[in-house]
């Protein structure tokens, strides 16, 4: 007669304990990495709606700062024809909406999310007309 072996209780929990440690250890990896993706997300988010509007006011469409700007701007994607879904090009990478503005240097979106995001990670470089100020 053949003795079959049979896993112990202390096994099964041995196991299932190594696998809770990979787990964490992945999932707190992972985490970092998704924060990264929201916030490369925001910033691209950011400048095509930056882009958009600078060739929609080329084209003679301006953004009124007495009126509601974020119909305004969802008026504007809409009518351009360069986004599918303009719902979501107006959220951040964590889903939270965009705040608009118009500073005297033109159309300002901005996430508070990715504000703290960068500060955090102590990133300098935030936004597209950022980028342009330090080219010039």
């Amino acid at each position: 007669m053949k003795k079959r072996y049979v896993m112990t209780l202390l096994e099964i929990m041995i196991v299932i304990f190594i696998i809770g440690i990979i787990t964490s250890v992945v999932g707190f990896n992972m985490r970092g990495s998704l924060d990264k993706g929201k916030a490369f997300k925001t910033k691209q988010g950011v400048h095509k709606l930056y882009e958009i509007v600078q060739l929609q006011e080329a084209q003679g469409y301006a953004l009124q700062d007495d009126e509601d700007l974020i119909t305004q701007v969802k008026s504007l994607l809409d009518s351009s024809g360069l986004v599918r879904k303009a719902d979501d090009l107006m959220k951040d990478g964590w889903g939270n909406p965009y705040h608009f503005e118009i500073a005297k240097e033109g159309f300002r979106a901005t996430s508070q999310k990715y504000e703290d995001y960068c500060e955090q990670k102590n990133i300098k470089d935030r936004y597209p007309w950022q980028e342009d100020v330090s080219h010039s």
